[in-house]
């Protein structure tokens, strides 16, 4: 599809860097909001709408292939074929098998099975009322009992306790904070019966990092919840080093509002950075101060700006998809009008300039706009930051091999 980049987006206030990465990094809740920011790029003239020939889609077709997963998981699960899905979640947990964009097969497996719950709980979330959820639940109880020696199936139940007691608990307000006291017993309840589900197996044992996930989330509404959470961080992600999932769910834990201080952020991101430095690289760095900015609206102070720069690179160079090549390069273009609000020619602004301007030419080949948070406004400041000079005279934009190319008429 060819771009049609609005030249109205220019006119718009760019959203804040929370948003962007909220879906991205595959978790749950709304984002927090922050200030928005006015472009300071010059509005390009209307003639350059037409000289830019860069693919425009409205969402990654990796999603797509995401989609496919859930959707037919959830088909053998509605079809009562349990012991497929079951062996099926076992296979990709054991071998840590992912799909497009490094997602886990095992996460896409498991909430395909839990489909017809998450159905339910959206209704129940619209409606106030939840008995449908509630039979879904005891569904997947049904199951785990006919298959109670298989930990896959005790992680399902685990998980269908966790979803809908965090339902339950945001019921109220749409938020984790300001819980009234029955939803927040229902809440340590379901907390519990997921505790209790997951009790006879262990995640090292069974070398499964989907068990490990499940059993991280306990810490949520658990009384020692603090003193587990590095602990079971730790098992999870050093049974999956390579997997994004574990930082991404970690670091928002780390924050004033549950286990940590922002005095103390940036040494437990390189703490974890050390731990999987050998499988991703600086990696989980940028993934920690990413999912930060998501529950905090703004990058947590402390930040190692050559190691997030870093961070970011060797996220997406793992797989080398245009999934992550948006991610990181939207985080880039956010970073950079930022930067240039306060501190334009600083050293950090100029080496964001250069790993942006390095992105866009040599890894992205396609815009997705909802990585963008759907915002045309940043991609056009983007362009027109690291194509100043060509579009001044006159070059044409395209996607090339290996990231974007200007072509100057002849």
């Amino acid at each position: 599809m060819v771009s049609t980049l609005q030249l109205s987006g220019l006119g718009t206030r760019f959203a804040g860097s929370a948003r962007l990465f909220a879906s991205q990094l595959g978790r749950k809740g709304d984002a927090a909001q922050t200030p928005d920011m006015a472009p300071t790029a010059t509005p390009p003239q209307p003639n350059l709408m037409a000289r830019i020939h860069i693919p425009l889609l409205n969402r990654p077709p990796e999603a797509d292939l995401w989609d496919q997963t859930v959707a037919e998981f959830a088909a053998l699960a509605a079809d009562q074929r349990l012991a497929e899905v079951l062996a099926a979640l076992r296979a990709a947990d054991q071998s840590r098998s992912t799909c497009a964009g490094g997602r886990s097969c095992s996460t896409l497996i498991s909430r395909g099975a839990r489909q017809a719950l998450t159905t339910a709980l959206t209704v129940a979330q619209t409606s106030g009322t939840w008995q449908m959820a509630e039979a879904e639940v005891a569904n997947i109880a049904a199951m785990q009992s006919a298959h109670s020696q298989d930990y896959t199936a005790a992680c399902l139940l685990a998980q269908a306790h966790l979803d809908f007691g965090w339902a339950r608990r945001c019921a109220a307000s749409g938020k984790a904070g300001d819980v009234p006291r029955e939803l927040w017993k229902t809440f340590l309840r379901h907390t519990a019966l997921a505790e209790a589900a997951l009790e006879r197996f262990d995640p090292i044992e069974e070398s499964s990092p989907l068990m490990a996930g499940t059993r991280y989330l306990l810490i949520r509404g658990m009384e020692d919840g603090e003193e587990l959470c590095r602990d079971w961080y730790e098992d999870w992600s050093d049974l999956d080093p390579a997997n994004p999932e574990p930082h991404s769910t970690h670091a928002p834990h780390l924050l004033p509002h549950w286990f940590g201080t922002l005095a103390g952020f940036d040494g437990e991101a390189v703490t974890a950075t050390k731990r999987t430095r050998a499988s991703t690289g600086a990696a989980a760095y940028a993934l920690f101060y990413l999912a930060a900015t998501d529950a905090l609206g703004d990058l947590p102070p402390g930040l190692d700006m050559p190691l997030f720069l870093q961070g970011l690179a060797d996220y997406q160079a793992a797989t080398g998809c245009q999934y992550r090549a948006n991610i990181v390069t939207a985080a880039l273009a956010d970073l950079d009008h930022s930067l240039s609000q306060d501190a334009n020619g600083s050293r950090r602004h100029q080496e964001v300039r250069k790993a942006l301007d390095g992105h866009l030419r040599n890894t992205l080949r396609e815009f997705h706009l909802s990585t963008w948070n759907k915002d045309q406004a940043l991609i056009l400041y983007a362009l027109s930051r690291v194509f100043a000079d060509d579009l001044a005279g006159g070059a044409h934009l395209h996607s090339g091999p290996f990231g974007l190319i200007a072509r100057r008429p002849s």
